[in-house]
């Protein structure tokens, strides 16, 4: 069966933005930027999955597993060298190879998934570097939750729609770019709109109102 991928999604976001610019008559260059934050706010509902949206921000695992490993073992091959050279051990070797030996171990248990969960962390940093800019912190956290949630679940409710609202509105005030919020709530929407079961590519629906409300649209 057909569905509905995330380059479908990204065209149908950039659409939706261009749309936006043509009804505010907005000039070439904003309507290019329409476009853009368009696409991209047509995929971040997606966020929650290994999808197109999630993987084009997130360095892939294989980048950082074999120089987290290496690191790993660098660190304990140091401390117990140390420890040999002062005939010495003590709590801060200890902690020292605990911290290289779960280096080893998290090399080969990361999952691109928690490689989300470190671009959010990373993105919240971000925002705590610029000055605390709200609105870069709270998209880290939307990130970060995300990373951590099941496909179709509260990115694709009332609750993602609302929380990514706020960011928007957010950066529009912050970068004083009139109709940034528009065209990010006109980009989320279709994502949402072009995932209900009401159409015929979609085996599943998605759950607007939950958690108060589970039937599927």
């Amino acid at each position: 069966m057909i569905r509905i991928k995330g380059t479908s999604h990204l065209t149908i976001g950039a659409a939706g933005g261009i749309g936006v610019g043509l009804y505010t008559q907005a000039d070439p260059l904003t309507l290019g930027l329409f476009a853009a934050v368009g696409a991209v706010s047509g995929l971040i509902p997606d966020l929650d999955t290994n999808g197109l949206a999630s993987n084009k921000i997130t360095l892939s695992k294989g980048l950082i597993k074999t120089p987290l490993m290496l690191m790993g073992i660098g660190i304990i091959i140091y401390s117990l060298y140390q420890s040999f050279i002062s005939t010495t051990f003590d709590f801060q070797l200890l902690l020292s190879i605990l911290i290289g030996g779960g280096m080893v171990v998290l090399s080969k248990i990361i999952t691109q998934k928690r490689m989300l969960t470190l671009t959010g962390v990373g993105v919240v940093m971000g925002g705590l570097a610029l000055n605390m800019t709200l609105w870069i912190m709270l998209l880290g956290v939307y990130i970060l939750i995300a990373s951590f949630l099941p496909h179709r679940s509260y990115t694709h409710t009332i609750i993602g729609l609302s929380f990514f609202a706020g960011i928007m509105h957010m950066a529009q005030t912050a970068l004083s770019f009139d109709g940034l919020f528009l065209v990010g709530i006109v980009g989320y929407i279709s994502h949402l709109v072009a995932d209900m079961k009401a159409l015929p590519v979609n085996r599943r629906g998605v759950k607007f109102f939950a958690p108060i409300w589970n039937k599927e649209f």
